[in-house]
C-alpha cells in the first residue's frame, strides 16, 4: 500500500486499516467478535433465530462471519464466498457450510444494526488494545504501515467507532451492488 493511499485513508476519517488482524491477529480478532456478540445477545427477541428457514446458518454464526469479514477487509458477498477457499479462519467460521450469496445479503439487510453494533464494539476494542493505555489516550509511538498517528494526540475525543462500522457496511453493500451491475 502506498503512502498516498494510507494518507488518504487517514484524511477520509478512517483511523484503522481495513484488515484489523494485521494489528491483533486472526484468533484475537475472532475472540473480540465473539465477546461483542455475547454483549449484544445474537438471538432475536423470543429466542427465535433470524433466517431459520436455512438451518445451516444461525444468526450467531452469520453475525460472527460478517463481522470478521468486515473487520478483516473482505466486504463483498462474492469475495466472502471466495475467501472460504483461501482463508482458513473464514472457512472455520462458516462451519464447513457452503455460503449462499442471497442468504449473506439478506442477513446483512435484516441484521444491519446488530452487525454495526458488533463491529463498532470490535473496532473500539482493537483501538484500545493497539493505541490506548489505561487513560484512553493514544500512545505516541503508535503507527501502522508508515502512517503516523501523532496528529491524533492533539485531536481530542475518541474516534466514532459506530461511523466507521457503518462505513464498512456501506462498502459491503456497494461491493455487492457493483458486482450485480457487471
Amino acid at each position: 500500500m502506498t503512502t498516498a493511499l494510507q494518507n488518504s485513508t487517514v484524511r477520509d476519517g478512517r483511523f484503522l486499516p481495513d484488515d484489523l488482524s494485521l494489528y491483533i491477529g486472526k484468533k484475537t480478532l475472532v475472540k473480540l467478535i465473539l465477546e461483542g456478540i455475547e454483549d449484544l445477545n445474537a438471538w432475536a427477541p423470543g429466542g427465535e433465530e433470524i433466517g431459520s428457514w436455512n438451518p445451516n446458518f444461525r444468526p450467531a454464526m452469520m453475525l460472527t462471519l460478517l463481522a470478521y469479514c468486515y473487520a478483516s477487509g473482505v466486504f463483498g458477498s462474492a469475495d466472502i464466498q471466495l475467501a472460504t477457499e483461501h482463508d482458513q479462519m473464514i472457512r472455520y467460521l462458516c462451519a464447513k457450510n457452503y455460503l449462499n450469496l442471497p442468504v449473506l445479503r439478506e442477513f446483512r439487510r435484516y441484521s444491519r444494526d446488530r452487525i454495526k453494533e458488533c463491529l463498532a464494539t470490535v473496532l473500539q476494542r482493537v483501538w484500545e488494545l493497539r493505541f490506548c493505555d489505561e487513560d484512553d489516550h493514544p500512545m505516541p509511538a503508535a503507527s501502522y504501515l508508515g502512517v503516523s498517528f501523532g496528529w491524533w494526540l492533539n485531536r481530542g475525543p475518541t474516534p466514532d467507532f459506530r461511523a466507521e462500522a457503518e462505513q464498512r457496511i456501506v462498502r459491503a453493500v456497494r461491493a455487492d451492488s457493483m458486482a450485480m451491475d457487471w
